[in-house]
């Protein structure tokens, strides 16, 4: 009975020795739990404040591009006329971005918008009837011809799914090339059931245009906005120039120096003396210096260059099928 006691009496201690142990705990989570209450309402405080907060960070950062914008790099410091230019540029394009702009500048085979000119220090000309937009002189309303004007109009699709054989080698179909380093248009023999359509073009009749001033886009059937243009081989071959995939998006560039007049092609059509029916050439008039460069294929290779004399048999394009009859194309000059 006595050794009971004894264990009994134990138990007793060793339980209020636990409890002692974990009374400095039970004290830190009632101070964690006391803490947490007071922190609450400035919890509440600082969600009710943070739309506010993120708001005048917006407008900080907002006041912060405006000074950027106020910073006339594109100016001497001691001009003050491009200065002054610099900033009614400035104020016209904030203006028109406060409209809302309900027509979106558009870069497609349907309607391109870039007219080639830029209002980096000066405004658009007044000829173009274009609006300065992002330093770049765009048809707002309507769309651009090669003649580097806005018209109220959109272009016209004439012709699809045709392929162009060449008329010196007369096996091989221009293609738009999937992989390249430099995008140039090429030639191939293969059966354009093995070619995946890259072979395969579609004719717009660019607005604006009247008798041998017609201009047309060239463009993919497969890759939408993809269309054939000419510029410099820029040392990568003999030929001085060449035909190239260009997307629409990318030309409209304030970099770009041709404008639309090397993707707005002269297309023109060889008439019935030909001996090659329904034959054409393409071309495009880069400036007054080159004249017309016409896209041809040269022995050795197969690429599509550009010649600034006649093209020969090599700048003679077969579509097939035909044209359609409705598509009236200025005769080959």
């Amino acid at each position: 009975s006595s050794r009971r006691t004894e264990s009994s009496s134990r138990t007793r201690r060793l339980g209020r020795a636990s409890w002692q142990a974990l009374d400095p705990l039970s004290h830190v989570l009632q101070a964690l739990s006391t803490l947490a209450a007071a922190m609450a309402p400035l919890g509440r405080l600082l969600l009710a404040a943070f739309p506010a907060v993120s708001a005048a960070v917006a407008a900080d950062m907002a006041a912060s591009q405006r000074d950027h914008l106020a910073m006339d790099d594109e100016c001497d410091a001691s001009d003050e006329t491009c200065a002054l230019n610099a900033a009614q540029l400035r104020a016209e394009v904030r203006k028109h971005q406060a409209a809302g702009n309900a027509s979106l500048p558009t870069y497609t085979t349907e309607c391109f918008s870039f007219t080639g000119g830029t209002c980096v220090t000066a405004s658009c000309d007044a000829s173009r009837n274009a609006e300065c937009i992002d330093k770049k002189c765009l048809c707002e309303k309507g769309c651009s011809g090669a003649d580097g004007k806005c018209h109220d109009a959109k272009n016209t699709k004439v012709a699809s799914k045709f392929y162009l054989s060449n008329g010196k080698y007369d096996n091989y179909k221009m293609y738009f090339q999937a992989m390249s380093a430099f995008g140039q248009m090429k030639t191939t023999k293969m059966w354009s059931s093995m070619n995946n359509e890259q072979d395969l073009f579609d004719l717009f009749e660019v607005a604006g245009g009247e008798g041998s001033k017609k201009t047309y886009f060239l463009a993919s059937s497969k890759w939408q906005n993809q269309v054939v243009g000419f510029k410099a081989t820029t040392g990568t071959a003999i030929s001085p120039f060449g035909a190239y995939a260009v997307d629409l998006a990318e030309k409209a560039s304030v970099l770009d120096t041709w404008g639309p007049s090397n993707i707005m092609l002269k297309v023109c059509s060889l008439g019935p003396q030909s001996s090659y029916p329904g034959a054409i050439q393409i071309g495009s008039d880069l400036s007054d210096k080159t004249g017309t460069i016409w896209a041809y294929v040269h022995t050795g290779s197969y690429l599509v260059y550009g010649s600034i004399t006649s093209p020969g048999e090599g700048g003679i394009w077969i579509p097939e099928p035909p044209l359609p009859a409705s598509v009236k194309l200025p005769l080959c000059e």
